[in-house]
């Protein structure tokens, strides 16, 4: 039986939930001082240490998680910073630019996260290994072409441009293409702009040949 998008979203709502909440229990936790274990973590979040060690293995990716999660509210920010009706295009812009600036900043906690979870398989069926907020991020910033064009061409879309920016794709155009900061920032802005670009080109209900 084929599930219906709602359906689906909610369960992958619930999943994302699930993993903000021990980010964000591990984050006070470590506000106060604290050196949590994964078991204390999942306490506080009221989660059960089962489900928490599924999702985090060890205290070190929590940790890492965590101080990555403080970025969250800027990015949030930087994606609806414009006017109701701009185009997403300019939403997008936004991201990428903030995204960047964030990755300087803190490339050694990303490249810990590659390291935590590029071996791993998914967690369970349905939830890769790692965190969502760039998904959610580049979902934000599309979020005005819901209903515009087909659910599958917004997916296309979505996962596209979370492929072309981010710490992976800085990391090809840096130490693979041998491409500078600026240099760097300009492909990702391009890719994204091109990216929307056609994935908007097919009018709704409309199939990719």
């Amino acid at each position: 039986v084929k599930k219906g998008r709602g359906e689906v979203t909610s369960r992958d709502g619930q999943k994302r939930r699930t993993r903000r909440a021990l980010v964000e229990a591990a984050g006070r936790l470590l506000a106060e001082g604290a050196h949590p274990s994964v078991a204390e973590v999942a306490d506080a979040a009221e989660i059960s240490r089962r489900t928490a060690y599924r999702y985090f293995p060890s205290a070190e990716q929590l940790v890492v998680e965590a101080a990555l999660e403080a970025t969250r509210h800027g990015m949030e920010l930087s994606i609806d910073a414009g006017g109701p009706d701009e185009p997403v295009t300019a939403r997008m812009d936004r991201l990428v630019v903030a995204l960047h600036a964030m990755t300087g900043e803190n490339e050694k906690l990303l490249r810990q996260i590659i390291r935590y979870t590029v071996t791993r398989d998914p967690i369970e069926p349905g939830v890769p290994p790692r965190p969502s907020r760039r998904l959610e991020y580049v979902e934000r910033a599309v979020a005005p072409l819901e209903g515009r064009i087909d659910d599958a061409a917004l997916a296309r879309l979505t996962h596209g441009l979370a492929a072309v920016i981010g710490i992976e794709s800085t990391i090809v155009l840096r130490d693979i293409c041998g491409l500078g900061p600026d240099e760097v920032l300009e492909v990702q802005r391009w890719s994204a702009q091109a990216l929307i670009t056609a994935g908007t080109s097919q009018p709704k209900d409309n199939p990719v040949a």
